[in-house]
């Protein structure tokens, strides 16, 4: 599955112990199946784990700000706790729109490339040169760009063939000049592996 250009998602991210993450991950499927047939109107979504097993990404697809505010209210955390008594050290929500993608940007549990996912804390200048850097990796799939709700906040959800293409690349002059320098790892950047996803 992949997220159409326009389309507003909700984006989770829940810090649990490495040795809870698999029922975490378990309770946020139960939570998007739910949302799809509640209030929230959820749309597609993926699940997907960190490879240090420490945090659990979400993205659904929300009906705007309506639905973003059904789908927190909806993930409280006495909802959460519900699924699974799964307590998350620390969770977060924002609401993001899809800017642009390139290449191949379905999500697929069954692949075996590398999904990095990247928050800058910053408005990406040009998608245009984003892609135009990714691109000059032969190990580069694919990639969605997704703008935060008030423009300072970039998301990208990008394919590699293996992480360390994208860890040599991030730590490139010319990445630099387009994303800002990287944030403090496995926080603002982790590779993340999709467990499931939901059309």
């Amino acid at each position: 599955m992949s997220f159409p250009a326009r389309s507003w998602l909700a984006v989770g991210i829940a810090r649990v112990k490495a040795e809870r993450n698999d029922a975490c991950v378990a309770a946020y499927e139960t939570l998007v199946e739910k949302s799809s047939t509640s209030n929230v109107h959820g749309g597609p979504a993926v699940v997907f784990a960190s490879a240090d097993g420490r945090r659990v990404l979400t993205m659904v697809g929300v009906r705007g700000h309506d639905g973003f505010r059904h789908l927190t209210a909806a993930w409280d955390d006495r909802h959460r706790e519900e699924q699974h008594r799964v307590i998350a050290e620390a969770v977060s929500f924002a609401l993001y729109e899809v800017a642009a993608s390139v290449g191949a940007t379905d999500i697929d549990p069954d692949s075996h490339d590398a999904y990095v996912y990247e928050r800058v804390e910053r408005q990406v200048p040009g998608v245009t040169d984003l892609f135009s850097l990714f691109g000059a990796s032969e190990n580069f799939r694919g990639a969605t760009v997704f703008e935060g709700d008030g423009a300072t906040t970039t998301v990208i959800l990008a394919r590699f063939a293996h992480a360390a293409a994208y860890d040599e690349l991030r730590a490139s002059r010319a990445a630099v000049r387009v994303l800002g320098p990287s944030g403090e790892p496995g926080e603002t950047s982790f590779v993340v592996r999709p467990r499931k996803t939901f059309a």
